[in-house]
């Protein structure tokens, strides 16, 4: 379901919506709840109505008698069994029966849940959100209920919400090793994108449906690893997939299925929008051979962990190895001789070259990529370490310190160069600038590969010297 904002919405929900304002201000909660009841019933796509909807279920609430609630939940309980039959054909009536029975009394239990899971039906996250949280508010201190608001607030986009929960749940947690902690990545990752992006002091649940297209951009951009955030989007693709079956939308299935470590899936799906396009598509073809290649992988690893499970087992990782080799060369040159002047497709083809130990073609490429300002610094790295590979320490340093000189903020790529630095500095006899290089490195990260123990064997074989 796409939602809409209030000015989307036909005029007569915004008066609507203005109406009941005007008697919850006076203190007619019930006047407000009639007033907009049948208006979300109609409307069940627009994300606001049900915020006020239940503020105002709730101010009627304190109002009513104790006598009241206990029918609203005696009656609940009978209807849930239609409400769920309905569903299976129809979810949006059966979430029009659910606003009803709410509107008479909102404290029932059993309607809130069974609202929760037939708007997830409908794919109308703000429904299951709002329903939960007044379920949470009323009856506090289920863990299970909670993490089932956690999940609905993210799928609706609301991540600086989410965390919340996941912190109120380790907070009340008796065994904080048994705490979901995926949930709590995936809640973290959406709430720094809302942090990020949502900083005009706009409600991040109007920015609701621009928050879940930021979480799909993080998947594409591969900052999210989290399988089951993945999952959350595989469904929502599905569904939109059967609604209309784009390229588009099949490209972005194949990048969720990839997290999800479906790679068979995610294959599938590339090959089609491959096959939709016609063309030689650089970035769609690399995305296909990450995914064959992971497939392939992943069979090698079945191989290993369990060979008493297969026949003749090292013959077919031997096969499968061949196959990723094979495949990994025939595509990154038919690439980068379709495409020569893509220097990304070119520092590719390098890295290649290195990884398979032809360290002269390798430098060879580097050298032409380094001529391009943005693949310069890590081109730069790779002619120092293959100047080390042929015991050219000097060159090597000259190459690698210009990468670092290039390189502003302390991150893996400048640890790397610093490291190979060091390696070159202490080849030349440079001890002392190979220290103080190592030590640029353990400043943010101690452990760092073998630093410790290089400094340690150059400070004791001067420590000898002397």
């Amino acid at each position: 379901m796409n939602r809409k904002t209030v000015s989307q919405a036909p005029i007569y929900v915004r008066d609507t919506l203005n109406r009941a304002g005007r008697m919850a201000g006076s203190g007619d909660f019930a006047g407000a709840v009639d007033a907009l009841f049948p208006v979300i019933c109609k409307n069940p796509d627009v994300p606001m109505l049900y915020d006020k909807l239940r503020e105002y279920e709730l101010g009627k609430l304190r109002t009513q008698s104790g006598g009241v609630k206990f029918w609203g939940k005696f009656c609940g309980v009978f209807k849930i069994i239609l409400v769920r039959i309905v569903a299976s054909a129809d979810p949006l009536k059966a979430m029009s029966m659910c606003e009803k029975s709410l509107a008479f009394c909102v404290d029932n239990p059993a309607i809130l849940s069974t609202l929760a899971d037939v708007a997830a039906q409908a794919d109308a996250p703000w429904a299951s959100a709002t329903a939960l949280s007044v379920l949470c508010k009323l009856h506090p201190g289920n863990a299970a209920q909670m993490r089932r608001l956690a999940d609905a607030m993210q799928r609706n986009g609301q991540g600086i919400d989410a965390l919340k929960v996941h912190q109120d749940l380790i907070a009340k947690a008796p065994d904080k090793k048994n705490v979901d902690k995926s949930g709590l990545q995936a809640a973290m990752v959406l709430a720094s994108i809302e942090r990020g992006n949502f900083n005009d002091q706009k409600s991040h649940k109007a920015n609701a449906a621009d928050a879940e297209d930021a979480i799909i951009q993080q998947l594409l951009d591969g900052t999210i690893h989290d399988a089951n955030q993945a999952q959350l989007l595989i469904d929502r693709f599905s569904v939109e997939l059967r609604r209309n079956d784009s390229v588009d939308m099949r490209r972005k299935m194949a990048d969720a299925y990839m997290v999800a470590g479906k790679y068979e899936d995610a294959l599938r799906e590339y090959r089609i929008v491959a096959d939709k396009l016609g063309v030689l598509d650089p970035v769609l073809d690399k995305h296909i051979e990450k995914a064959y290649i992971s497939n392939l992988r992943e069979m090698v690893n079945a191989l290993k962990n369990s060979p008493e499970s297969y026949e003749n087992p090292e013959a077919q990782i031997a096969e499968l190895e061949k196959n990723i080799y094979d495949y990994r060369w025939k595509h990154v040159r038919l690439r980068s001789d379709r495409f020569p002047n893509d220097m990304q497709l070119q520092f590719d083809l390098g890295e290649l070259q290195f990884e398979c130990e032809m360290y002269d073609d390798a430098e060879k490429t580097f050298k032409a990529v380094a001529e391009n300002p943005q693949k310069r610094r890590g081109s730069l790295v790779y002619m120092g370490r293959c100047a080390l590979l042929r015991n050219a320490p000097e060159e090597a340093a000259g190459y690698l310190q210009d990468a670092v000189n290039d390189m502003q903020r302390m991150d893996k790529y400048k640890r790397e160069a610093l490291y190979y630095l060091g390696n070159a500095l202490a080849l030349c006899g440079r001890n002392a600038e190979a220290v103080e290089t190592y030590k640029q490195i353990l400043v943010s990260m101690p452990d760092y590969r073998d630093v410790p123990a290089r400094i340690q064997a150059i400070e004791s074989a001067s420590a000898a010297e002397n």
